[in-house]
């Protein structure tokens, strides 16, 4: 521990001072849920979301390296500080004792809080704000007004992880839904195998060899390959896929696709036995035509003895494998060559991996998971098309034709109109093949044809040579997209557009990346037909992503209402003109299916993929306001956040502002925004404000207006 005892004696002290206001709570507070509410309806937010609490708990990582001489976060979070804490005293409830907590903003006028000086294993308290982000809940350290945290104790270590198994995370390629209160607790799972090295992050899979997994998060600068690495304090890299780990320690994050495992200091992975890496798996030809052989090379290397055998298993149309004898290339000694001979049969599907064993025995293949193939290629007769490109029947979503230049055409489907850039999402270009699954590809703009991509309208049909991308299942953004385009060949105008396939809204549903029921329509025009809005902030406040959920009665899934062009919003962008609010109906909703930050979730591109939208019976207005009205807030008295509605008669530029009692500025909601003539709504959020009485001030054109309302917590 550093010798920082007099500015902890102050932290305590002023620490006591800032939090007395607010009500102490514990870590399982915060995180519990009931398990029959688990098992039956999944994770929901925190029976505390919203709440300004105190909250004691134990260190488990630090923010920083070093407050005074390496300031570099160690859970990299955009440049947050970012601490996972245990409850110190923990087990009044099975679990749920482990949490996040981040400050926001770093800067020198909020290190008041003195949160980048505590350390592991001390006893922590802090105030803040309890949020739900995505499927996590975390605690959010209050600095309006900035809070002190104080030190409570010392321990002579941080808690021993829990001893767990994978199979408490998944069971027969399920997942346990029950394992939500494992949520930010550091755990130990031993003798599991690695797989799907990813050599760009430095992330992989961890499995117990019986179809059970879950993902190592490379959150931590000691274990990670990208920006965030703690360079020159660590030499980390991914275990070769196939490698015995005798134990991975870290903290458990929870994500729509499954549990993630965050390593957090070196020592955490200690790895045995490290089979043959297998690497650079290449074929000859992208496409590939009738009887035209295919030779398959990879890079096979053992670090501690040599490769004693390689081979190339392929297999067509699902038959038996076929085995073929890998020979080492002559000019390069790691490279390993087999081929594949022609098929004769046209739209034949070969599947194949490599397999290699090293001279102690330990074997290794690529993919690592054989039994879920992702190399295949197409034997084609005929010229290539969207859907073959976007064809992948193993459930990984990656495209067979990954790596390679091809040439597909179709008509553009959605262009910078559509899609006009900002927000999250860049300018997009979309073509599609016809109707039906598979059909649809992004365009990309990579390579010096980008800006012609982005001069591409609806209605084009064209054809178009480049480079198939996919990031390969990432949780961000994993969508095909032809790239880096070499030729654009434009071979008419003024098209029709292909038409919308009807498609039930459970069977896009949430998670489940590459599945082939939902992969099948990503990038395509789809409709849901007879929606209503079950909620119109699938994120829950105080987040709010633009994105809600909708239901035909078949399941709920997500809409992305930021990134197209229209005027449809969930207060997101209250200077869209229709707010949807839950409750509303639509009788179709269309729009392209996208995938990001691991759901897909549709995006309507212009008002015209809106029809038939109804807000709830208890809401609606006349469409054309007569006067200017400012209504009282709802709910009020409210925690933490209300929505105020308004309506104005004529366009305007709209400034709303909330004052305290003394009169003094606390909040800007709405500064000189136009808004045309209709009826609006904006939200309002006070989780950074102490309860209290406060007025929001209206003001549009010479139109101005006070209301009073009570913000209790």
């Amino acid at each position: 521990m550093r010798k920082l005892l007099p500015l902890l004696f102050f932290l305590a002290f002023s620490g006591m001072l800032m939090a007395q206001t607010y009500p102490l709570v514990t870590i399982e507070d915060i995180q519990y849920q009931d398990p029959d509410s688990l098992l039956n309806i999944g994770d929901q937010p925190s029976p505390l979301n919203g709440d300004t609490v105190r909250v004691q708990g134990v260190v488990m990582v630090r923010p920083v390296v070093d407050p005074q001489t390496d300031r570099r976060p160690i859970m990299w979070a955009g440049g947050r500080w970012q601490v996972y804490f245990e409850d110190p005293n923990g087990q009044q409830y099975d679990h749920f004792d482990g949490i996040v907590v981040l400050q926001h903003d770093t800067s020198e006028a909020f290190q008041g809080t003195f949160f980048d000086l505590i350390d592991t294993a001390q006893v922590v308290e802090f105030t803040g704000v309890v949020e739900e982000f995505f499927t996590t809940t975390q605690c959010s350290i209050l600095i309006n007004p900035v809070t002190p945290v104080s030190i409570i104790d010392q321990l002579p270590e941080r808690p021993a992880p829990t001893e767990l198994s994978i199979t408490d995370f998944m069971n027969n390629g399920q997942l346990n839904p029950l394992a939500e209160k494992y949520e930010g607790e550091y755990v130990i799972i031993r003798n599991v195998i690695s797989s799907d090295r990813n050599p760009g992050t430095g992330t992989f899979r961890i499995n117990d060899g019986q179809g059970n997994y879950m993902f190592m998060y490379d959150q931590s600068g000691y274990f990670t390959l990208r920006g965030h690495r703690l360079t020159g304090l660590t030499d980390y890299e991914p275990p070769v896929d196939g490698t015995t780990i005798n134990f991975i320690r870290g903290v458990i994050q929870t994500r729509t696709d499954g549990y993630y495992i965050a390593p957090l200091y070196p020592g955490d992975i200690n790895i045995s036995a490290t089979p043959p890496a297998i690497s650079n798996l290449r074929r000859s030809s992208g496409e590939v035509m009738t009887n035209q052989p295919v030779d398959i090379s990879a890079n096979i290397v053992d670090f501690d003895g040599f490769v004693a055998d390689a081979k190339l298993y392929y297999r067509v149309d699902g038959g038996a494998f076929n085995e073929v004898q890998m020979t080492q290339d002559i000019t390069d000694t790691t490279k390993y060559l087999g081929t594949i001979p022609g098929i004769a049969s046209d739209s034949a599907l070969v599947d194949y991996y490599v397999w290699a064993i090293d001279n102690e025995g330990r074997v290794a293949t690529i993919p690592a998971d054989t039994s879920q193939v992702t190399y295949f290629f197409l034997v084609l007769n005929r010229d290539l098309t969207i859907q073959d490109v976007q064809y992948n029947p193993f459930g990984t979503g990656v495209s067979g034709y990954n790596g390679y230049y091809v040439t597909i055409s179709g008509v553009v489907s959605a262009d910078t109109t559509d899609f006009p850039g900002g927000n999250v999402m860049a300018l997009r270009v979309y073509m599609q093949n016809g109707e039906g699954p598979w059909s649809g590809i992004r365009i990309g703009t990579n390579g010096s044809l980008g800006n012609d991509v982005l001069t591409l309208n609806k209605g084009d049909d064209v054809t178009i040579t480049g480079y198939i991308w996919d990031d390969g299942g990432a949780p961000t953004f994993s969508v095909t997209r032809i790239d880096s385009v070499t030729q654009i060949i434009i071979n008419s105008t003024g098209n029709d557009v292909p038409a919308f396939a009807d498609v039930e809204t459970g069977t896009i549903g949430f998670g489940q990346n590459g599945a082939v029921e939902k992969e099948q329509w990503e990038s395509v025009l789809i409709r849901y037909n007879n929606i209503t809005v079950t909620d119109e902030n699938a994120d829950g406040p105080p987040n709010n992503f633009g994105e809600m959920l909708v239901d035909d009665g078949t399941g709920e899934t997500r809409v992305e209402l930021e990134d197209g062009n229209h005027d449809y919003h969930n207060l997101a962008d209250p200077t869209r003109q229709f707010y949807v609010q839950t409750g509303s109906t639509f009788d179709a909703l269309s729009g392209v299916l996208y995938y990001s930050f691991g759901n897909y979730k549709l995006v309507p591109r212009n008002d015209n993929d809106f029809v038939g939208f109804t807000p709830p019976t208890d809401v609606q207005d006349e469409t054309v306001p007569t006067q200017y009205e400012l209504s009282q807030n709802y709910p009020n008295p409210f925690n933490p956040s209300t929505t105020i509605r308004y309506a104005i008669p004529e366009g305007g530029s709209v400034t709303m502002k909330i004052y305290n009692l003394l009169g003094q500025e606390v909040k800007t909601v709405l500064d000189n925004v136009y808004q045309s003539i209709g009826v609006h709504s904006v939200s309002f959020d006070a989780t950074d404000l102490p309860s209290g009485v406060y007025f929001y001030r209206f003001q549009v054109n010479n139109f101005v207006q006070v209301k009073k309302m009570i913000l209790l917590k």
